[in-house]
C-alpha cells in the first residue's frame, strides 16, 4: 500500500520538475524584458551581435539546445522589441523565397536572402530582407549571404551568414545602426503549461510526501 502511495507521490512531483523547462510563448511577442527572458523563463542567451556586424550561422547558434528564440535590443533599453522561438530545426528549415512554414505559431523563413519571421497568415516579401506589413511589430528579418561581410546573396540556398540586421518590428532600415542588437536565445527543454503545477501544488505534494513518510515510521 504504502509503496503505491510514495509512487503516486513520486510521479507527481516528477511531473512537477517540468516547471524547470523553458516558458516558450506562442507567436512573436512584444516589449519583453531580457530578464524576464533569462531569469523567469529560463532561456540562455548564445549570441549577442551588432545589426550592422556579419555572423556565420554557426556562430550565431553555437551552443544551441532544441530550442531557440531570436529577436532584436534597443541598445541600453534592456527590452526585446520582438521575439519569438521553436525548435532549432524549424527555425533553420531552408524555405524558398517568400514561403515560410509554421512552427509554434510562427512563419518562418531561412534562407540566402533573409531569415526571420512573421505572424501567422502575414505574407512575406523578401526583396531581399521582408518588406512587407511595415507597420507591423511581429516580424524580424536579417539578411543573410553566402559569405562574410559581402553580398553574396542566393535565395536557392540556406544561409552561411546574417549580413545586417533591416527590421525590427516596425523598425526598417537598419543596416549600421550600433543602437540594435541580434539576440538569440536557447533551452534544451520547453514546459507545458497546463502540466506546470503552481508554487502552491508543490507545496502539497512535499507536504504529501512528508505524510506518508511518518504514517509509514508510525506503523513500524
Amino acid at each position: 500500500m504504502f509503496k503505491k502511495q510514495f509512487a503516486a507521490v513520486f510521479a507527481a512531483l516528477a511531473c512537477a520538475s517540468s516547471a524547470h523547462a523553458a516558458f516558450l510563448p506562442v507567436g512573436p511577442v512584444n516589449d519583453v524584458s531580457y530578464n524576464t527572458v533569462v531569469n523567469t523563463w529560463g532561456w540562455s542567451l548564445i549570441n549577442s551581435s551588432n545589426y550592422g556586424s556579419s555572423v556565420s550561422i554557426n556562430d550565431l547558434f553555437a551552443g544551441h539546445g532544441n530550442y531557440v528564440m531570436i529577436g532584436a535590443m534597443h541598445k541600453d533599453t534592456g527590452v526585446i522589441d520582438v521575439l519569438s522561438g521553436a525548435l532549432y530545426t524549424e527555425v533553420t528549415a531552408y524555405t524558398a523565397q517568400n514561403a515560410v512554414h509554421v512552427a509554434n505559431g510562427t512563419e518562418w523563413y531561412f534562407n540566402g536572402y533573409s531569415m526571420g519571421f512573421a505572424g501567422l497568415n502575414d505574407t512575406v516579401c523578401q526583396t531581399t530582407a521582408d518588406t512587407c506589413g511595415m507597420s507591423e511589430r511581429d516580424r524580424l528579418s536579417w539578411h543573410t549571404t553566402m559569405m562574410a561581410n559581402t553580398w553574396n546573396q542566393n535565395a536557392g540556398l540556406a544561409p552561411s551568414y546574417v549580413f545586417n540586421g533591416w527590421r525590427s518590428g516596425s523598425n526598417t532600415w537598419i543596416y549600421d545602426n550600433t543602437d540594435w542588437t541580434r539576440v538569440v536565445f536557447t533551452a534544451s527543454a520547453v514546459a507545458d503549461p497546463a502540466q506546470v503545477p503552481e508554487p502552491a501544488s508543490l507545496g502539497l505534494f512535499s507536504l504529501g510526501l512528508a505524510a506518508l513518510a511518518l504514517r509509514r515510521r508510525k506503523s513500524r
